[in-house]
């Protein structure tokens, strides 16, 4: 403004666009990390391999099953990766392993051809595509023990598996 009261005020805020074009570069920016974050946790979120079991032993009563139902997309087994892999090391050799990928159509139809061969092609089917599940299940019967989804504490799948163990040794 002027001294001498006639003049113009001219204000040094900076205008109504170039607000929204800073806000609009900071959210293009928070997408652009939270899409690179996502690519970076899908890509490590591969579907974890187990070791095959031949049919007879599949058919054999004995041990129980703890069965993953994974999809590499799937936000709940990104973050409960460890836990199957805790499940893993803990368990291997005592209980029957078994992952089934529902990641795309050929890994569908893949699980979905590999549970029919183990014989937990019912079980399957009950459980549709829970994803981010991992599920227990009696070795004998192959019905549902536990169901266990998104949990990141292993205490929740020990007690499930430990109690089947102790069933399974009845």
């Amino acid at each position: 403004s002027t001294g001498s009261g006639g003049g113009r005020c001219v204000s040094r805020q900076p205008s109504r666009n170039s607000r929204m074009r800073k806000t609009l570069t900071v959210a293009i920016v928070l997408v652009a990390a939270l899409i690179a974050a996502g690519a970076v946790l899908y890509a490590r979120n591969s579907t974890p391999l187990v070791p095959a079991i031949a049919t007879a032993g599949a058919a054999a009563a004995g041990a129980p099953w703890v069965v993953k139902l994974h999809a590499q997309w799937c936000p709940v087994c990104m973050l409960t990766k460890g836990m199957w892999s805790q499940i893993e090391t803990h368990y291997s050799g005592r209980v029957r392993l078994a992952v089934f990928d529902f990641t795309d159509e050929a890994t569908t139809a893949a699980s979905r051809a590999e549970a029919e061969r183990l014989g937990l092609g019912p079980f399957l089917e009950e459980a549709g595509i829970a994803t981010g599940t991992i599920v227990v299940l009696d070795g004998r019967t192959k019905e549902i023990l536990a169901w266990i989804n998104g949990s990141r504490d292993f205490d929740d799948y020990r007690a499930a598996i430990d109690t089947a163990l102790a069933k399974a040794t009845l």
